[in-house]
């Protein structure tokens, strides 16, 4: 996808880390994994695809236009529909769809009041999640102009499941120190989940976290050291009680690992433990009975470190780790949806 060039601050947040979905997943048996999937080597054309854990009987859901990338995929509490972003040359915007491709239809649309919210068709709505009760849709949007190379604001916001009665949550007054994306409810639908990372006045200058904003109080809380650089699709465990993440959100030239902490930024817990310098877990989803993982890894069968990615599932603890998919495109951000009923 094409990046606009305006906006430091934006390119740091999203060169690596823009191909990201929120997740919710919730409690239920397991179904099928949604994932992106790039279709060409260049990574400018992108759809959702759905599969068994197992490997077999892949489906694709989506069909965008030729520039565009179909990506975050939300798989919803009924498993029957999809909500993703899809961007391209001239969108950022939330669409859904039926699991089975059917009814497409986009909620959100990339014109703000006071114009474009970027120029050059830059982020505008991006990284959907569903609800608990799938009545609503809660995603991040920057809109506002540029100034001295920061968008105006970037904040979550949270609308009815057909996109009407859109509400904004967080950075709401200037000064906006925060840009706020990757939210997810919590299973008990009282609290969001989200990656904020620090702009203007913020410090640790630049710096990335996991926070939490509970709905009724108001009240914000970091979850994560800054030190960590935690973040990517952050998911709540089904429980409520642990955060999923990756950390070096921002460093690609390392390796990134798995963890858990609980949501009030105790008992940090490291899942995997890649370090030959190359291996990097990427955005991550737990199961809805909670017992497993699946994950996007790269390098994997293209075997290239920046183009070769599969999905993967693992055990909650880490162990058992089985390759998903098997192709030498880009297959990641996986999200793990409930069985649905007369579908195996």
């Amino acid at each position: 996808m094409k990046r606009s060039p305006l906006i430091t601050s934006l390119v740091v947040a999203f060169v690596a880390t823009a191909l990201v979905p929120a997740h919710a997943t919730f409690p239920d048996d397991n179904g099928r994994i949604a994932f992106r999937r790039f279709l060409n080597a260049d990574q400018d054309t992108g759809a959702v695809f759905t599969v068994r854990p197992n490997g077999t009987d892949e489906f694709q859901v989506t069909h965008p236009p030729e520039g565009f990338v179909d990506r975050n995929p939300d798989v919803s509490p009924d498993g029957r529909r999809i909500v993703f972003q899809r961007s391209g040359p001239t969108m950022d915007d939330i669409f859904v769809v039926n699991s089975d491709g059917t009814e497409l239809r986009q909620l959100t649309n990339t014109a703000y009041p006071d114009g474009n919210c970027l120029p050059d068709g830059g982020e505008c709505n991006i990284s959907p999640a569903w609800s608990p009760d799938g009545t609503q849709i809660v995603f991040s949007r920057a809109f506002g102009p540029v100034v001295d190379d920061q968008v105006e604001a970037f904040g979550l916001f949270v609308m009815r499941a057909d996109g009407t009665r859109v509400r904004q949550l967080t950075q709401r007054h200037p000064p906006r120190t925060g840009e706020d994306t990757e939210p997810q409810f919590s299973p008990d639908g009282e609290m969001l989940l989200f990656q904020r990372r620090n702009v203007r006045a913020a410090r640790p200058a630049g710096g990335v976290a996991i926070w939490t904003l509970n709905l009724r109080s108001g009240r914000q809380h970091r979850v994560t050291p800054y030190r960590l650089q935690a973040g990517d699709t952050p998911d709540w465990s089904p429980n409520g009680k642990r955060i999923l993440f990756h950390d070096n959100l921002d460093n690609e030239d390392v390796n990134a690992n798995l963890f858990t902490i609980r949501y009030d930024g105790t008992g940090l817990r490291q899942l995997t433990f890649a370090d030959d310098g190359v291996t990097r877990y990427l955005g991550s989803s737990y199961s809805p009975d909670g017992k497993w993982i699946t994950v996007g890894r790269r390098p994997a069968t293209g075997g290239v470190k920046a183009n070769s990615a599969d999905v993967f599932v693992m055990r909650a603890d880490g162990t058992d780790i089985r390759r998903v998919t098997r192709t030498k495109l880009y297959d990641s951000y996986s999200d793990w949806g409930p069985k649905v009923s007369g579908r195996p």
